[in-house]
């Protein structure tokens, strides 16, 4: 996780089981993300549930998790609607990708995670980070506002006010500030990181699948609908739910006093 891989590819990727790790591989540039890294980790959170992995471990190597956008290595886009056309195509596209993932994410920052890595991290379904990592709101010190959905993901964790100082001071958080607050999952020494983060990836991909990703879709809209909206929402879900193959596991592993055998369908 905090090496450097042995694929030269701007992404590496190993199964480990049930779970896909997924390693931002640029570490001399610190995993900036530019258009071929963005365009293999599209291909991995379109095609995760074709692919049949549970779950997905998601790192950097080198010495940070992602520094941000690779602005060296990107097509400069004007101002105006030039701007907006880059952006839908690029970062949208890739934190869209990454929140309808219907298969669990869990980030692993160690290092710095700015910009497009801040989303990244806030993004996954559970993110661990070493104590001693940096979520670096690095934009309005730029002359530019949060991209990302960052304004969307970041006040259903930490509320408006936190949101504020930290989006318009740009005061980097360390992995303990951000836990404390609620920004992140875990925070854990960089020692314990790799073992937490797998762990945690392991304990998603044995869960039922399709119930996680039902869970992930509601939650996603939780903030969006009323209580009527949300009821309606968890009926028609738990319709789907219980079909499912998982589900009956689930029944029969109750009364058969045993742990559940869930094979993701």
């Amino acid at each position: 996780m905090l090496g450097s891989t042995v694929q030269d590819e701007p992404l590496a990727t190993r199964v480990e089981g049930d779970v896909l790790r997924v390693t931002l591989n640029r570490p001399a540039k610190r995993n900036a993300i530019n258009p071929a890294l963005r365009d293999r980790l599209l291909d991995v959170f379109d095609g995760a549930e074709a692919s049949g992995h549970r779950a997905i471990l998601l790192d950097g190597a080198g010495p940070g998790f992602c520094a941000g956008a690779d602005l060296q290595d990107s097509a400069p886009s004007g101002p105006g609607m030039e701007t907006t056309r880059v952006m839908r195509a690029s970062t949208q596209r890739l934190v869209t990708s990454m929140l309808d993932c219907p298969v669990p994410v869990v980030a692993a920052v160690h290092g710095a995670a700015a910009g497009i890595g801040l989303t990244l991290a806030l993004a996954a379904d559970v993110c661990v980070a070493a104590e001693d990592a940096r979520f670096i709101p690095a934009f309005v010190q730029r002359g530019l506002v949060p991209d990302g959905a960052v304004v969307n993901l970041l006040p259903r964790l930490i509320g408006i006010a936190r949101t504020k100082d930290f989006l318009m001071r740009g005061r980097p958080l360390s992995g303990g500030e951000a836990a404390a607050i609620g920004m992140i999952a875990v925070a854990v020494a960089p020692s314990a990181l790799e073992s937490t983060a797998s762990s945690a990836a392991a304990e998603l991909a044995a869960l039922p699948t399709a119930t996680l990703a039902l869970t992930k879709q509601m939650l996603g809209a939780a903030f969006e609908h009323d209580i009527a909206s949300t009821l309606f929402a968890e009926r028609m879900a738990q319709g789907l739910a219980t079909g499912t193959e998982d589900a009956a596991e689930g029944r029969a592993s109750f009364f058969e006093r045993r742990p559940p055998q869930f094979r993701g369908r």
